[in-house]
């Protein structure tokens, strides 16, 4: 069975990296706690290198469910960097 674009497509957050501050207010305004800090798990393979030199690293990231996501806005009101917009890409029925 083909899937076919939603006319109704439900919206969901997305968090632009470049501009988060991970400032964690999104965290805090979630009403369905769609959105979370991962854990670190990388540092422990990694950690000798941070010491000695310059290496790209992002120990914990901002997470959204899209399973729990109601599509409130809350965390896109509530952003300082305007880092988090509506996207709709993903829609498949």
């Amino acid at each position: 069975m083909k899937k076919r674009k939603n006319n109704s497509a439900k919206k969901y957050p997305a968090i632009d990296f470049t501009k988060c501050i991970k400032c964690e207010k999104c965290i805090e305004v979630c009403p369905s706690r769609a959105i979370f800090m991962s854990p670190n798990y990388c540092c422990a393979k990694c950690v000798k290198y941070c010491l000695s030199m310059k290496v790209p690293c992002h120990p914990k990231e901002i997470i959204v469910s899209n399973e729990r996501c109601t599509g409130c806005g809350k965390c896109i009101d509530i952003c300082p960097e305007k880092a988090i917009n509506w996207d709709t890409s993903r829609n498949v029925e």
